[in-house]
Parts: C-alpha cells; structure tokens; sequence
C-alpha cells in the first residue's frame, strides 16, 4: 500500500512537466477548425399582391392572431446597399409567425447558398428568430454546412437597417467555424491553430 501511495505522489508530481511537454498541436491529419468573418447585406421584398419584386410568398395564412402564418422565401445576399449588385448568394428557406405577442416573432430555417466564386455551392444552415420589432441586434445560429463549409457552425449577428413596406434590408455580421476540405485549407488551420 505505501508503495503504491508513493508511486502516485510521484506520477502527480511530475504531471505538470510531462503535460509541458506533449504538443497538443498534432501533425496528424485530423481534421483542423478554420474561421472566416464575412460582412453581407440580406434584401427582403416583401410578400404581397402589389409588390412585384417580391422573393418571398405566403404558404399559410395563420390563425386571427397571425399565428402559424408562414412564408417561403429566396432573399438575396449582397456585398452593398444595391439589391442587384455583387450577389454572392441567397438565403433559402421559410419563415412562421410563431408567437402571439406583438409584433409578432417569426421562427427562421434557411439556408444560405453561396454563389461566388470563392464559396461557390457551399451552403449554411441557419435558424433562429426574427423579432418583431428588429429594434436591436438579433442573433442566427449556424448549424450546419456543405462544400467549403463542411461541418461548420457560428452565429450571424443582424440588425434591420432599412425597413419599408416594400423592402427590409439586415446588416450580417457572420462569424463561422469549419473543417476546411483542401489541403492546403488544412494547413492554414493548423498555422492558425499554433500561432504562425
């Protein structure tokens, strides 16, 4: 029994030097996490019969309250103020009045479909609220990827900084982790990971 007492006083004894030791930065070629921030602006035309450039149609119209009303939309993703200059993507996906307060929240499933040729094909899966009133900054989780995305996960800050009868423009702010799929992607991440 002393032995065995004195052999583990002795192992965390020398833990904090064999820990200082070991690289927790493998060279193995396990999958590393890369992060990109990417600034856009997201273009709403609202659903309505004398709204012709709408990109969203209703495909529930609810209960009296608005509750379950819900709509489908294809909003454009942007680099600029310009609805139709430097699309980089879409963000696809529905949208349902899904509380009673008022103005209402609307419960948000979408992916974001890049079509730039950087990100081109790769997609997010977002979802999260869109609060009635939009008067602060609102927050998006980011689920899941595909492409250049694989595997990813983040959040999308936004904030309505436009908003007309026709037309409400957000302002993202999208922060996202994921497993890049090149190998040159992976050493950057690895660079990333340990500082250089």
């Amino acid at each position: 029994m002393g032995s065995l007492c004195g052999t583990m006083i002795i192992i965390l004894a020398m833990l904090p030097a064999i820990l200082t030791m070991a690289d927790p930065y493998c060279d193995c070629d396990c999958p590393q996490q890369c992060e990109v921030k990417l600034h856009y602006y997201l273009h709403q035309f609202r659903a309505g019969a004398d709204h012709p450039n709408r990109n969203e149609e209703f495909v529930t119209s609810g209960g009296p309250s608005g509750l379950g009303a819900g709509l489908i939309h294809d909003w454009s993703l942007t680099t600029g103020l310009d609805p139709n200059v430097n699309i980089v993507g879409r963000a696809q996906g529905w949208h349902i009045v899904a509380s009673q307060s008022s103005p209402a929240n609307w419960y948000l499933s979408q992916n974001i479909v890049f079509q730039d040729s950087k990100y081109a094909g790769s997609t997010l899966q977002v979802m999260g609220i869109i609060e009635g009133s939009e008067e602060k900054v609102g927050e998006w989780s980011i689920m899941g990827g595909t492409g250049e995305f694989t595997n990813a996960r983040g959040n999308i800050k936004y904030r309505a900084i436009k908003k007309e009868d026709v037309e409400w423009i957000r302002e993202l702010d999208i922060q996202v982790f994921y497993t890049p799929n090149t190998p040159s992607d992976v050493q950057v991440a690895k660079n990333i990971t340990k500082g250089n």
